[in-house]
Order: structure tokens, then C-alpha cells, then sequence
């Protein structure tokens, strides 16, 4: 009996020895616990700044393109402002000639420029100014080589512009003006053609005879047939 009782307290004693270090094993895992959590919680909050950083970077590259862009058209509009700069002195050039009858400063002083100048204005589109260059040449040069051309583009001013009406006019001088001229035949077609744009067919079909009577082999002659065969 008293073997057993020295038993029982020997374990009792055993277990309120084991009590600390329990507790001192569980603290130690619930701070790994927490430690772990810090970690992932700390490991997050470094990707979220690099995706941060990363968007940053984005954003200022677009910015540094968007500025690039801007600086690009500022210039394209610098050179379109002073290309009309130029325009409008060379056509306040040529009217100051026209008005006093003398080549303004900077005109063409031979008839081969002044329609280089009209041609590259026409061909840019530029058709008003085009056609007060042509107008000038003529005025100027009335009987040089290429008053037949300017005449005619004249005409092609007018068409380009929807001005039938005054391109017939026009294409009507070039033929009755220059008719030895290889832009003859063209002119009495086309004044065909804007007089047909303007519903005046009889005129038109009158002008696109004229043209087979007097240009039969020309290569517009089938284009003038067929559109008399269309009209009849």
C-alpha cells in the first residue's frame, strides 16, 4: 500500500513538472504561426509594389510617347503654317502684278516657271491659286509655248472645282485659241463632258461631233462615240 501511494505521487509530481515546458512549446508554435502569416503577408505586399512598379513604368513610357507625338504634329503644323505663309505671299505676288501689269518680286521672270509653278499648285490640289498662275502666264506671256497648256488648265481648274459652266468656257478658249495645239482636241472633249455634267446635252453632243469630225483617230474618239450612243 504504500508503495502504490508513493507511486501515484511520484507521477503527479511528474506531470506539474511537464506543465512549463508545454506551454513553452505551444507559445513557440503559435510565433512560428504568426511569423509564417508576416511572411506571406510581407511576400504579397512586395509583389503588389512590383506590379505597382511595373504600371509606373508603363505609364511613363506611354506618356514619353504621347509627348513625342505631340511634339511631331507641333512641328507637321509649324511646316504646313509656313508653307501657307508662302502660298499666300506668292499669290499676293502675282494679283500686286496682275493689278499693275509688272512681274511682282520673286514671279516667274520666263514663261517655263511661271507654269511649273501653276502645274505644281494644280497638282497639289491647290486649284484657285493654280488658277490665277495660269492666268498670270497668259497675261504675261500671251504667245509663249505653253499658253496652250495654261489655257487648258484653266479649263481643268474649273472642272476640278465643279465650276462646269466656266470649265466649258474655258476649254472652249483653249480650242478656239490654240486649235493647232496638241491640248485641242482634249479641250473641245472635255467641254463636251461639262456640258453634259450640266444636263445641256444637246450642246454636248454638238461639241462631241465636232470632236470625231475633226480628230476621227484621236484616242478619245471611242469614248466621244459611246457617249453619243448612250445619249441618243
Amino acid at each position: 500500500m504504500r508503495n502504490r501511494v508513493r507511486s501515484i505521487a511520484a507521477v503527479a509530481l511528474l506531470a506539474v513538472l511537464a506543465l512549463p515546458f508545454g506551454g513553452c512549446m505551444l507559445a513557440t508554435q503559435q510565433d512560428v504561426m504568426k511569423l509564417d502569416d508576416d511572411l506571406i503577408h510581407l511576400r504579397k505586399n512586395q509583389a503588389d509594389l512590383v506590379t505597382k512598379m511595373t504600371d509606373l513604368s508603363g505609364n511613363l513610357e506611354s506618356l514619353n510617347s504621347q509627348l513625342e507625338s505631340s511634339q511631331q504634329q507641333m512641328t507637321s503644323l509649324a511646316q504646313k503654317l509656313d508653307d501657307l505663309q508662302a502660298d499666300i505671299d506668292r499669290r499676293m505676288g502675282i494679283l500686286s502684278g496682275q493689278m499693275s501689269g509688272t512681274p511682282a518680286s520673286g514671279a516667274a521672270t520666263t514663261p517655263g516657271d511661271a507654269y511649273r509653278i501653276a502645274y505644281n499648285d494644280y497638282q497639289a490640289g491647290k486649284f484657285d491659286l493654280a488658277a490665277v498662275g495660269f492666268r498670270n502666264l497668259l497675261a504675261q506671256f500671251p504667245k509663249s509655248d505653253v499658253a496652250a497648256q495654261a489655257q487648258f488648265y484653266l479649263g481643268e481648274c474649273a472642272f476640278a472645282r465643279k465650276d462646269y459652266s466656266g470649265a466649258a468656257r474655258e476649254y472652249e478658249r483653249a480650242y478656239q485659241l490654240y486649235p493647232k495645239s496638241e491640248f485641242a482636241p482634249k479641250a473641245l472633249y472635255k467641254r463636251g463632258v461639262a456640258l453634259q455634267t450640266l444636263g445641256k446635252t444637246d450642246e454636248a453632243a454638238a461639241a462631241f461631233r465636232a470632236f470625231l469630225k475633226n480628230y476621227p483617230h484621236n484616242e478619245l474618239a471611242k469614248s466621244a462615240r459611246d457617249i453619243l450612243k448612250e445619249s441618243q
